[in-house]
């Protein structure tokens, strides 16, 4: 029995329908509205074509049609467009209404994950300030090395790196950030 390759991921099955039907979408630039119904037209299209599966098509167009830019697509008054780049029904407001509400919730969305994010990155990059003595040489201090700290001594202080003494006579350069101080 001989294996078929089939197209699992999104992007790929996009870049595929591109290559496939040129004048419908595009990968790059302003999308352009799709026909309502253009899944039925493209399994309809490639009949008997092993390398897409419906649910993968249909969760790829899901996506090309959820996107910021093909949102941004649907105006009142343009036509939405078949397979071949033929101009079909015209975008009604209430859709248009509909596909700016998809639009603004999915900045929101973005907007809140980009927040979250740079909080997770504020607290992992902040350690908290618990009475840190400042640094003097001859000073005992642990170093962060790979995920346990040594202990170490600190020979010389520099202006973005700081030189240190490992008990059995070795010297590293380290940044100030791996040098634990309490």
């Amino acid at each position: 029995m001989e294996n078929q390759f089939q197209l699992t991921n999104s992007k790929e099955i996009i870049a595929y329908l591109a290559q496939q039907f040129p004048n419908c979408f595009t990968l790059e630039g302003e999308a352009k509205p799709l026909k309502i119904g253009i899944f039925q037209d493209i399994i309809s299209r490639l009949d008997g074509c092993q390398i897409l599966s419906k649910t993968k098509l249909r969760i790829a167009l899901r996506s090309y049609t959820m996107s910021w830019r093909y949102l941004h697509s649907i105006k009142e008054g343009a036509n939405r467009i078949d397979l071949d780049g033929n101009p079909n029904e015209v975008i009604n407001q209430e859709q248009m209404d509909h596909a700016q509400q998809q639009l603004k919730e999915s900045k929101e969305k973005a907007k809140e994950r980009f927040k979250e994010q740079a909080k997770e990155k504020r607290k992992t990059t902040q350690q908290p300030s618990k009475k840190v003595k400042p640094l003097n040489n001859g000073d005992f201090v642990k170093v962060l090395v790979g995920n346990k700290p040594i202990k170490v001594q600190i020979i010389n202080i520099e202006k973005d790196h700081i030189k240190v003494k490992i008990g059995a006579g070795m010297e590293l350069t380290v940044k100030p950030e791996y040098i634990i101080n309490k």
